[in-house]
């Protein structure tokens, strides 16, 4: 849904930022394609870095390009305090992350996922010193804020619940993800219209 609707708002305005985010939903799109597929193939899920990891990857820097592209130079430059928050945050559940699970792709997602909430975080404190179009930037650093927030509670769910069943938590988790990365389509309408 989210690679129609951002196609279809590219394909309108020919605005970068519609097919960054085009990028991201295909890519996101395109590794739980292979996922399911693989889960209904081989009734499991693989415990090494496997081909669907690649386009997550792929879809998170595609999110961070677009991340870069939206913000001005001024909002890059801009000293925060609390953007600290994002490694502080961020460290010690790549800790936890890696006791359960592959070290090499935990650092790479922890990484991204600091670097994705360092920038929203700055970027949130940024524009509340705007006035007018411009401080419609927030919107799209919390919805940013909202996608790190929802994966790093779908991996910690993840740890505890494996199962993803309807009665586990890791199935609302992973609705949660769902609607927090469809929900980037209208952060970033309020951000392009900035």
């Amino acid at each position: 849904m989210g690679v129609l609707l951002s196609g279809i708002s590219y394909r309108k305005s020919r605005r970068q930022a519609y097919f960054l985010l085009l990028c991201f939903y295909g890519c996101f799109a395109l590794g739980v394609l292979y996922w399911t597929l693989y889960l209904l193939l081989f009734d499991t899920t693989p415990r090494v870095f496997y081909v669907s990891e690649f386009g997550w990857v792929a879809s998170v820097i595609f999110l961070h390009i677009l991340q870069a592209t939206l913000s001005t130079p001024e909002e890059r430059t801009f000293r925060c305090r609390r953007a600290w928050l994002a490694p502080a945050f961020g460290v010690p559940l790549l800790a936890f992350y890696c006791t359960y699970g592959d070290i090499l792709s935990n650092l790479i997602w922890c990484g991204m996922m600091i670097e994705l909430s360092y920038c929203a975080i700055r970027g949130l404190s940024y524009a509340d010193t705007q006035t007018g179009a411009m401080r419609n930037m927030r919107w799209f650093h919390i919805g940013m804020l909202c996608f790190v927030y929802a994966e790093y509670l779908l991996w910690t769910a993840g740890c505890f619940w494996p199962d993803t069943s309807p009665a586990s938590p890791t199935f609302w988790c992973d609705l949660l993800l769902t609607f927090a990365i469809l929900g980037l389509l209208p952060a970033t309408r309020r951000a392009v219209e900035a």
